[in-house]
């Protein structure tokens, strides 16, 4: 009997350990997912205060929203095309929209395309105020205009 009861301590032991494993794998693989978004937002904030320029794509010297994303996505692996219309169409859908939206996810509008903060905010490349002709911003509200799809370029 003694035996019996050892053996199944040991076995309920074992399952509850595979099961911690398992979970803690599953934790692991989002934290990374979130992080790698996370270094996307990060990367891209250094270029914040730099110009807009029509067509541009230095991330230093002048790029307009396409451009500043292609910029900042090429630095983590990624390949985007220089349009905004073409980037609404990279990576995977978001599902639920800016509702599901994660860091580092692509925010598209008609005609512009900016990189998810988190908290509502995104950071993109903008020929309005507040600087004198555009620039590479951070702006506090990612709907301020309507929204056409939220694409995940990292995982």
């Amino acid at each position: 009997m003694k035996k019996i009861i050892l053996r199944l301590a040991v076995l309920v032991a074992m399952a509850s350990a595979a099961v911690t494993m398992n979970v803690h794998t599953k934790t692991k693989e989002v934290q990374a997912a979130s992080s790698k978004g996370q270094q996307v937002v990060k990367y891209a904030k250094k270029f914040v205060g730099n110009k807009y320029k029509y067509g541009g794509s230095s991330l230093t010297k002048g790029t307009d929203c396409s451009g500043f994303t292609r910029g900042v996505y090429k630095k983590f692996g990624k390949s985007l095309p220089h349009s905004s219309s073409a980037q609404r169409r990279c990576g995977k859908k978001v599902k639920g929209g800016i509702k599901n939206a994660k860091a580092g996810d692509l925010i598209c509008y008609s005609g512009h395309v900016a990189i998810y903060m988190g908290n509502n905010k995104i950071v993109h490349a903008s020929n309005s105020a507040p600087y004198p002709r555009g620039g590479i911003k951070i702006s506090n509200n990612a709907r301020y205009r309507k929204i056409v799809t939220v694409r995940r370029i990292v995982q």
